[in-house]
């Protein structure tokens, strides 16, 4: 194993992530009732340190910006997600250890990439058979709460760089006020909580340090919540090389002047109908803080794709059908999953995944990765 930078002594690792469920659907898609009886999620959510619950659109409402930046959840929520990882124990070490700890037995390279302006250093992985100017780089951004390890845990993305042939980077964002990671996905959201961090900097030029590191190819971008909003901002804001994004239970604003120039990418939206945090039809009732009259805050499922669609110049039928379903979450019963895509020329791929039933952290297995590994590396 190789470090650009100061190396860390190693520690095992056992992490917890997030949980949470419940919510609505979008009537923009007719989705079928599961035939029977869902599995319970995790946990019943709560904002996080408040134990106030979120099982309703109103009261997600009245938290705005907060539910785009802080992903509901609490020790119990952890705690019980942790009870379905076979020998997890309690979590020690830094972040950067224990996310060396977890990627160190994936048998690709490991490189520790330092950024000029935090001073911080990110756990990069590269397959063993490497081309120069091809093998694509993966980047996973976690969500609120969460760091590099308990994004690695949930869908460990580092066990498939050698089996598939991509770069894996894994970030961490900068701690809030209460010792909280999280992304600044919004031109709005969340900034006096990072005292003014610029995240779209930080990681455009993390990238670009990643390449100082191995001459890669198309970049990849792939977010749960918090963090899958940040990969939808960072299409907005049309990072170089950036090929597609891949966003979990995290949707983008609605107010989308970041949008207006952003170059058309493969985007794939993934959301379970029953997200009490993200809702999958999203929430209209905040005020849009430009006081213009339009509505605020974030997009739906339906109107995200529709978006990158448009951008495109995809269709996204009006009365979409699924192309195909998968059984993906296992707190669910049956193949929860509809596929839909938008009818696109060659080299671009706008999907929408609906979970019927699912909530903001649904269970995954090894299926997940191959599916979502599967369309990320097959945009080109």
């Amino acid at each position: 194993m190789k470090y650009l930078g100061t190396t860390s002594a190693l520690v095992l690792l056992a992490a917890t992530v997030i949980a949470c469920s419940g919510g609505g659907i979008d009537s923009t898609f007719e989705e079928p009732t599961p035939g029977a009886e869902t599995q319970p999620g995790p946990s019943e959510e709560s904002e996080a340190g408040t134990g106030e619950s979120v099982d309703d659109k109103d009261s997600v409402s009245q938290e705005g910006k907060e539910a785009v930046c802080k992903d509901g959840w609490d020790t119990a929520d952890k705690a019980e997600w942790t009870k379905d990882k076979e020998g997890m124990t309690k979590s020690e070490g830094s972040v950067l250890e224990r996310t060396l700890t977890l990627v160190e037995g994936s048998g690709g390279e490991i490189d520790l990439v330092n950024h000029p302006g935090r001073g911080d250093q990110t756990v990069l992985v590269t397959p063993t058979e490497f081309v120069d100017g091809v093998t694509p780089l993966v980047v996973s951004l976690h969500g609120f709460g969460g760091d590099s390890a308990y994004q690695s845990v949930y869908v460990p993305l580092h066990e498939r760089v050698n089996s598939d042939g991509f770069g894996l980077l894994l970030p961490n964002g900068i701690q809030d006020s209460e010792g909280n990671r999280f992304w600044n996905p919004t031109d709005e959201c969340c900034d006096p909580g990072k005292s003014g961090e610029d995240d779209v900097t930080y990681l455009t030029e993390l990238v670009a340090e990643a390449r100082k590191v191995k001459e890669f190819g198309a970049v990849y971008f792939f977010g749960y919540s918090n963090g899958g909003f940040m990969s939808h901002h960072m299409a907005c804001k049309g990072l170089p090389g950036l090929r597609a994004v891949a966003s979990l239970a995290g949707t983008s604003y609605v107010e989308d002047s970041s949008c207006e120039r952003a170059p058309p990418v493969s985007a794939l939206h993934i959301h379970g109908t029953e997200d009490s945090v993200i809702l999958f039809e999203g929430d209209a009732s905040e005020p849009n803080p430009a006081g213009d009259g339009e509505r605020a805050f974030y997009l739906g499922a339906g109107e995200i794709v529709e978006r990158w669609s448009r951008k495109a110049g995809c269709e996204w039928p009006d009365n979409s059908q699924p192309y195909a379903t998968m059984d993906l979450d296992r707190y669910v019963a049956g193949p929860e999953t509809r596929m839909y895509r938008a009818g696109c020329g060659e080299g671009i791929s706008v999907e929408l995944w609906s979970e019927v039933g699912s909530g903001h952290a649904p269970g995954y297995d090894d299926d997940f990765v191959d599916a979502l590994l599967g369309w990320l590396l097959s945009q080109g």
